[in-house]
Protein backbone atom coordinates (compact mmCIF):
# COMPACT_ATOMS: atom_id res chain seq x y z
CA UNK A 1 0.00 0.00 0.00
CA UNK A 2 2.69 2.74 0.70
CA UNK A 3 5.63 1.30 -1.17
CA UNK A 4 8.58 2.62 -0.74
CA UNK A 5 7.57 4.94 2.47
CA UNK A 6 9.13 2.17 5.24
CA UNK A 7 12.55 1.33 5.50
CA UNK A 8 14.40 -1.23 7.75
CA UNK A 9 18.27 -2.34 7.07
CA UNK A 10 19.97 -5.52 8.59
CA UNK A 11 23.16 -4.91 9.06
CA UNK A 12 25.66 -1.95 10.16
CA UNK A 13 27.10 0.41 7.62
CA UNK A 14 27.79 3.92 8.85
CA UNK A 15 26.90 5.45 5.73
CA UNK A 16 23.87 3.88 5.18
CA UNK A 17 23.17 4.40 8.53
CA UNK A 18 23.62 8.49 8.55
CA UNK A 19 21.85 8.47 5.15
CA UNK A 20 19.02 6.63 6.24
CA UNK A 21 18.25 9.21 9.69
CA UNK A 22 18.79 12.36 7.50
CA UNK A 23 15.81 10.70 5.23
CA UNK A 24 13.34 9.64 7.61
CA UNK A 25 11.07 11.37 9.89
CA UNK A 26 11.00 8.80 12.64
CA UNK A 27 13.31 6.42 13.86
CA UNK A 28 12.51 3.38 15.89
CA UNK A 29 14.86 1.91 18.30
CA UNK A 30 13.61 -0.13 20.87
CA UNK A 31 16.76 -1.68 22.56
CA UNK A 32 15.88 -3.44 25.64
CA UNK A 33 19.38 -2.39 26.94
CA UNK A 34 21.33 0.09 25.92
CA UNK A 35 24.12 1.81 28.27
CA UNK A 36 24.71 5.40 25.65
CA UNK A 37 23.40 4.47 22.10
CA UNK A 38 25.02 6.98 19.56
CA UNK A 39 21.87 6.21 17.11
CA UNK A 40 19.62 8.08 19.13
CA UNK A 41 21.52 11.07 19.26
CA UNK A 42 22.12 11.42 15.62
CA UNK A 43 18.99 10.99 14.64
CA UNK A 44 18.11 13.82 16.36
CA UNK A 45 20.45 16.42 15.00
CA UNK A 46 18.93 14.95 11.44
CA UNK A 47 15.42 16.37 12.45
CA UNK A 48 14.63 12.51 12.75
CA UNK A 49 12.48 11.97 15.91
CA UNK A 50 13.69 8.94 17.52
CA UNK A 51 10.99 6.77 19.22
CA UNK A 52 13.08 4.29 21.44
CA UNK A 53 12.42 2.30 24.93
CA UNK A 54 12.47 3.96 28.09
CA UNK A 55 15.90 2.58 29.22
CA UNK A 56 19.84 3.61 29.98
CA UNK A 57 21.43 6.62 27.69
CA UNK A 58 17.95 6.76 25.54
CA UNK A 59 15.75 8.08 28.32
CA UNK A 60 18.33 10.13 29.60
CA UNK A 61 18.78 11.67 25.89
CA UNK A 62 15.17 11.69 24.56
CA UNK A 63 12.94 14.04 26.08
CA UNK A 64 9.13 12.58 25.73
CA UNK A 65 6.27 14.33 24.40
CA UNK A 66 4.27 13.95 27.78
CA UNK A 67 7.00 16.42 29.09
CA UNK A 68 5.89 19.30 27.16
CA UNK A 69 6.26 20.33 23.30
CA UNK A 70 8.35 23.38 23.72
CA UNK A 71 11.24 20.18 25.23
CA UNK A 72 10.40 17.13 23.58
CA UNK A 73 12.90 15.51 21.15
CA UNK A 74 11.42 12.35 20.54
CA UNK A 75 8.91 9.97 21.84
CA UNK A 76 9.55 6.79 24.73
CA UNK A 77 7.78 3.43 24.91
CA UNK A 78 7.83 3.11 29.31
CA UNK A 79 8.23 -0.83 29.15
CA UNK A 80 8.91 -3.07 26.36
CA UNK A 81 5.24 -4.43 25.07
CA UNK A 82 3.70 -5.12 22.03
CA UNK A 83 0.87 -2.33 23.23
CA UNK A 84 3.12 0.56 24.33
CA UNK A 85 5.24 0.05 21.22
CA UNK A 86 2.20 0.55 19.12
CA UNK A 87 0.98 3.59 21.72
CA UNK A 88 4.32 5.13 20.72
CA UNK A 89 4.40 4.82 17.04
CA UNK A 90 0.84 5.99 16.80
CA UNK A 91 1.58 8.48 18.96
CA UNK A 92 4.57 9.82 16.87
CA UNK A 93 2.71 9.08 13.64
CA UNK A 94 -0.62 11.11 14.15
CA UNK A 95 1.59 13.73 15.61
CA UNK A 96 2.98 14.02 12.28
CA UNK A 97 -0.39 12.99 10.38
CA UNK A 98 -2.80 15.76 12.14
CA UNK A 99 -0.33 18.22 13.98
CA UNK A 100 2.44 18.58 11.96
CA UNK A 101 3.36 22.11 13.07
CA UNK A 102 4.08 20.88 16.63
CA UNK A 103 6.17 17.81 14.57
CA UNK A 104 8.18 19.80 12.83
CA UNK A 105 8.94 21.89 16.25
CA UNK A 106 9.63 18.77 17.95
CA UNK A 107 12.45 18.51 15.09
CA UNK A 108 13.84 21.92 15.27
CA UNK A 109 13.89 21.56 19.25
CA UNK A 110 15.96 17.77 18.86
CA UNK A 111 18.25 19.37 15.96
CA UNK A 112 19.25 22.16 18.81
CA UNK A 113 20.09 19.36 20.96
CA UNK A 114 23.81 19.89 22.93
CA UNK A 115 25.32 16.35 23.40
CA UNK A 116 28.54 17.69 23.70
CA UNK A 117 30.68 15.99 26.11
CA UNK A 118 33.01 18.12 27.90
CA UNK A 119 29.40 19.31 28.99
CA UNK A 120 28.28 16.44 30.72
CA UNK A 121 31.64 15.82 31.73
CA UNK A 122 31.04 19.12 33.89
CA UNK A 123 27.75 17.73 34.99
CA UNK A 124 29.39 14.42 35.83
CA UNK A 125 32.07 16.15 37.86
CA UNK A 126 29.66 18.09 40.18
CA UNK A 127 27.35 15.32 41.01
CA UNK A 128 30.93 13.57 42.64
CA UNK A 129 31.72 16.85 43.97
CA UNK A 130 28.05 16.91 45.67
CA UNK A 131 28.50 13.21 46.86
CA UNK A 132 32.11 13.81 48.06
CA UNK A 133 30.89 17.11 49.76
CA UNK A 134 27.65 16.38 51.37
CA UNK A 135 27.00 15.07 54.85
CA UNK A 136 25.52 11.49 54.58
CA UNK A 137 21.80 11.15 54.82
CA UNK A 138 20.79 9.29 57.85
CA UNK A 139 17.37 7.72 58.19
Amino acid sequence: AYNGRVCGYVGFDPKVEHQMMAGCDLFVMPSRYEPCGLPQMYSQQYGTLPVVHATGGLVDSVKDLKEGIDVATGFLIPYMAVDKMKEALYQAMELFMKRREDFRHMQRTAMNTDFYWPRAMDQYEQNIDWAMYEPPCQR
